[in-house]
């Protein structure tokens, strides 16, 4: 069994981190004392995380938390929690790694659609640069030769004048 629902008692003794629930629930949890698990509420986005210990004068049924741990998993003394035994590190980090994995992909599948929607723009905005460089080019080109063509006839007509 992976997970047992229980009635939430407050701790005499408050112990934050800790929780104490009759020795039965740790078989069938699959767990030993001080493993760690995981307390939730219906409908909680993330649980409470509380190491258990055994204790055969906890009733069968009930979980005894701290004040803070009760308040932090949003529960009440008398509410129904969820005790779930908590996946090894290895495998969290193993699911953690696989989603973080399956978003770099979904990403990098968005990225390249979206590059290869914009080709087709870009290299029509680069044929136009380039037309638009070769006019100027052009352009500077006739200056350039104009330039040069009234300087040659300049310097032909001083030529001329000084008879040489």
């Amino acid at each position: 069994m992976d997970s047992v629902k229980l009635k939430v008692q407050e701790r005499a003794f408050p112990s934050r981190g800790r929780a104490r629930l009759h020795e039965k629930y740790l078989r069938q949890l699959g767990i030993n004392e001080g493993d760690e698990v995981e307390v939730s509420i219906e409908g909680a986005e993330k649980p409470g995380i509380v190491a258990v210990f055994a204790d055969t004068l906890v009733e069968e049924g009930h979980i005894r938390l701290s004040p803070q741990d009760i308040a932090a998993i949003g529960a009440a003394p008398g509410s129904t929690v969820t005790v779930r035994k908590r996946p090894p590190l290895v495998d969290r980090v193993k699911k953690g790694a696989e989603g973080t994995a399956e978003k770099i992909r979904e990403g990098a599948g968005q990225a390249r659609e979206k590059i290869k929607g914009g080709a087709p723009q870009a290299s029509e905005r680069v044929r136009e640069g380039a037309g638009k460089a070769a006019d100027k080019v052009k352009e500077g080109a006739a200056a350039a030769k104009e330039s040069i063509e009234k300087g040659t006839e300049s310097v032909k007509k001083r030529l001329q004048d000084k008879d040489l």
